[in-house]
């Protein structure tokens, strides 16, 4: 008889087989809670070594180019004079003398967030570190107690940490104004032999001019920027904006609402003024300011033109994270302040206390590149939003308009030659204009026909992208080669970015991935916005 082909090696001899051995049937040892939950354990680290290999890996900010939205190693100051809480890097805690910085809310400066005391000697910290930073409590080297807000100022705090979608650039290509995460794309060599040090684009070819050795010591690094500029297109920078081939090249409004940079707010007032908060000049017997809460109160009812007041101080390009700006450290690294930005922002809570009736309204205005917008929302149940430029309407909607006693929120922007008006958060008026640079810049607020308090101001402004080749036509346009992607840092004054590489274009086999969010510190997460759908120049 012929044996079968797969015999059943596990089956019992058949009864009344002469001549059989007996076979033995080996049973499966029971599971056990331990082997379940080792065997779990060991899937849970396979999936999570795969996923990060391919999909999603966690990376640490080191250093600051992308602050305030991401940070590196930091101090988060609160301000002796306003109240505001500020992050300085770590590498730029100690620019002005006794570790000077200076507050981004009311520029007021003073020493006291380095690590080194008076002595220049290191702060010692008395107890478990984890306990200190908890509890802010610090001593100086010579026994001397420091208080709970200076103890705060000298504690470092943790980098932002990002996860980056590495599967995402597989099925799609990189978006303008998304941040993203590459390697740069020189790599760092030294020779084996005689130590020569430089960096080099390719390793293929890597010979050592003072030895002619090929062996190297190679180092490489990952840097985080925003894509701004794609394969093929011509790169400038002009007045802080992104032009691209000739054309500005507009933010989405997910992106440009985490590019506002903090300016100042009323609910945080200066006990003493460094630099002038308010201008009222335009009569100022109609303004009140109230004791506290940094409230203003503006009396316009009667006939006569609309009673304005204005914001005190210049935009400048100011970073506090870097410490000090150039009107206090002309000199040192890193100071920031020297541009003036006329792209900005003010939201508004007002309440209108009492109103003389039909051409009763509320105004924001801004002024910028020789245009003068203004923002004008009626007052009562059938009101309108108008947006005039230089005293012309150029665009009005029907709004539900502001009811007497009750508080709402008035929005608005100037960002890339575009003006963007809200109530609350209900977007009503976006109108797209052209213009050119000039030094007349403004931001105002007022009302006709109404008593009106204003309850809360905050005045932010654009990023300002710094052309460090200067306003030069030619030497001021960077031209990308297929494949190729233009990158700078939200901190433009203290980034190393394609505005300073000699090959500005980053490779786009260097790109890793998209950075989408930020799970630390906890009190900084967030996601990342993602870049225009179809980007293209000028939208």
């Amino acid at each position: 008889m012929a044996e079968d082909e797969h015999p059943d090696k596990g089956a019992p001899a058949a009864a009344g087989h002469s001549g059989a051995a007996p076979v033995q049937v080996i049973r499966p040892r029971p599971r056990t809670p331990l082997r379940d939950n080792l065997e779990w354990i060991v899937i849970v680290v396979l999936f999570v070594l795969v996923v990060r290999q391919m999909v999603v890996e966690a990376f640490r900010i080191r250093h600051g180019s992308m602050a305030p939205v991401l940070l590196g190693v930091h101090k988060e100051v609160r301000c002796p004079n306003c109240g505001w809480v500020i992050e300085v890097g770590k590498d730029k805690d100690r620019v002005g003398r006794d570790g000077e910085v200076e507050c981004s809310n009311c520029r007021y400066h003073w020493g006291g967030a380095s690590r080194y005391d008076e002595r220049d000697r290191p702060i010692l910290f008395k107890g478990p570190e984890p306990l200190e930073w908890l509890w802010n409590s610090a001593q100086s080297s010579d026994g001397e107690r420091l208080t709970k807000v200076g103890a705060a100022n000298r504690v470092y705090r943790g980098p932002s940490r990002i996860f980056v979608n590495k599967f995402i650039y597989q099925l799609r290509k990189p978006r303008r104004w998304e941040v993203v995460v590459f390697l740069y794309p020189l790599y760092s060599v030294r020779c084996k032999l005689c130590h020569w040090q430089s960096q080099v684009e390719s390793l293929e070819d890597a010979i050592c001019p003072d030895c002619g050795s090929t062996e190297f010591e190679v180092s490489s690094k990952n840097f985080i920027k925003r894509v701004v500029g794609l394969p093929g297109e011509t790169v400038s920078l002009e007045d802080g904006d992104v032009y691209v081939n000739g054309r500005i090249s507009r933010k989405p409004m997910n992106v440009q609402k985490e590019l506002w940079f903090h300016v100042f707010d009323s609910r945080f007032m200066p006990r003493q003024e460094v630099k002038p908060t308010w201008d009222l000049s335009d009569r100022p017997q109609r303004w009140t300011r109230a004791p506290e809460g940094g409230a203003l109160l503006v009396d316009a009812r009667g006939p006569g033109p609309p009673v304005t007041a204005a914001f005190g101080r210049r935009f400048v390009d100011f970073y506090a994270y870097d410490g000090l700006s150039r009107e206090v450290a002309p000199y040192a690294p890193g100071a920031a302040g020297r541009h003036e930005v006329g792209d900005c922002r003010i939201r508004a809570k007002v309440r209108v206390l009492e109103h003389d009736g039909p051409g009763s309204e509320v105004i924001l205005a801004i002024e910028d590149a020789g245009h003068q917008f203004a923002f004008c929302v009626g007052v009562g149940p059938e009101g309108q939003a108008v947006l005039k430029d230089n005293g012309a309407v150029v665009a009005a909607r029907e709004v539900k308009g502001l009811a007497e006693g009750e508080s709402a929120w008035l929005v608005l922007e100037n960002y890339d030659d575009r003006v963007v008006c809200r109530l609350g958060d209900k977007e009503v008026i976006v109108y797209d204009y052209g213009g050119r640079p000039t030094h007349n810049r403004a931001v105002r607020f007022g009302a006709r026909g109404a008593q009106v308090l204003w309850q809360r101001i905050i005045i932010e402004r654009d990023i300002f992208y710094i052309n460090v080749r200067g306003d030069y036509p030619d030497g001021s346009v960077y031209k990308l080669e297929d494949g190729e992607y233009f990158v700078l840092g939200d901190n433009s004054p203290a980034s190393s970015d394609s505005r300073r590489w000699e090959r500005p274009g980053v490779p786009e086999e260097n790109i890793i991935g998209r950075a989408f969010f930020v799970f630390w510190p906890i009190h900084h997460m967030k996601w990342l916005a993602g870049g225009a759908v179809q980007p293209k120049a000028g939208e």
